[in-house]
């Protein structure tokens, strides 16, 4: 029945977990990359067959990124309902099916989280010792496998709702924008551009808070080894008990990454300036691998921090609640 940790303190506990247990930084790097990978497929192979249907120099649309080339396969098909169907199609298979592997891989790593933070005791607490953090060091491969299979069937579930929750939200935001279309030929067009920006914003939010909703629902399934149903119960006296714990740590995370990023997009673009030197510019494709190597890696240990600090919290949350019903039992 211990009260929740303070935010420093949830925060420095998750990054000595995440760092005493690194194979799973690697792990979930590993996974996510692959899930990249396979996603650009379909975007390649879309954007190759507009490329030659068109005309078009497929090098300048893969050199501006993964996202915008499949933004311009979807502006090239909108005249050809059935390929931009098919397009779409194909693409939400690959993400979906990508997603179902990534998150059952996911599920293996957290449970081995889950069984760290059982056996490291008071690791945050000052002076840090290598002797305190070796207990933390829980990963082994048969654990990793066993978390996989054992909770990979729910966390399936809750990914196939993760992906309706995305549907529900791209219809709405599509609806929005459609009902906002209309304001143009009205004495009201001068609130189009202000209803655009509410529903991005709104959009925004939702995706954020669906995010946030379902990595804690895969916690709570974990540590608790308990069904779907059971855990969207427990996710809502968690989130209305400590939503100050909970929401602390989504936006200190959320305030590094954003550094994190804003470095990453300043680092690529000055080894994209190094590329147009003439000797210099051998140099940059090594560069650039290793810079994104880094990200890659620093990105997927603050999340894997985040995720043990939200647990660290929940278990803790949890006892407080075992704790008040049985004493309530023993007053009745």
């Amino acid at each position: 029945m211990a009260p929740a940790l303070p935010l420093r303190a949830a925060l420095t506990r998750g990054a000595l977990i995440a760092a005493a247990n690194w194979p799973l930084v690697a792990v979930e790097f590993t996974i996510e990359s692959l899930y990249k990978l396979a996603l650009a497929v379909p975007v390649v192979g879309g954007a190759f067959m507009v490329a030659v249907l068109l005309g078009a120099d497929l090098r300048v649309w893969l050199d501006a990124g993964l996202r915008s080339t499949a933004e311009f396969v979807i502006a090239s098909l909108e005249s050809a309902p059935v390929a931009l169907a098919a397009f779409c199609v194909a693409a939400g298979l690959v993400a979906l099916g990508g997603a179902l592997v990534m998150f059952v891989v996911k599920a293996g790593t957290l449970a081995v989280v889950v069984e760290a933070d059982a056996a490291a005791g008071e690791v945050q607490r000052p002076p840090v010792s290598l002797a305190a953090v070796r207990r933390a060091r829980r990963f082994r491969p048969d654990a990793f496998v066993a978390g996989a299979r054992r909770f990979g069937r729910r966390v399936i579930w809750l990914t196939l709702s993760l992906g309706g929750a995305y549907v529900a939200i791209a219809v709405a935001y599509v609806a929005a924008l459609a009902a906002a279309r209309t304001l143009l030929n009205s004495p009201w067009a001068a609130g189009w551009a202000l209803l655009v920006l509410l529903a991005t914003c709104g959009g925004i939010v939702l995706v954020a808070a669906v995010n946030l909703a379902f990595d804690l629902l895969r916690i709570i399934v974990v540590t608790d080894d308990c069904g779907v149903g059971t855990a969207v119960a427990r996710l809502r006296r968690f989130v209305l008990r400590d939503a100050r714990q909970v929401l602390g740590i989504f936006g200190s995370v959320g305030v590094v990454l954003m550094l994190a990023t804003a470095a990453s997009l300043l680092t690529t673009a000055s080894l994209t300036f190094v590329a147009w030197v003439p000797i210099a510019g051998v140099i940059s494709v090594p560069l650039r691998a290793a810079a994104w190597l880094v990200q890659g890696l620093v990105f997927q240990f603050l999340s894997l921090t985040a995720m043990s600090a939200y647990q660290t919290q929940y278990r803790r949350f949890a006892g407080r609640a075992a704790g008040s019903l049985s004493q309530f039992a023993e007053h009745a």
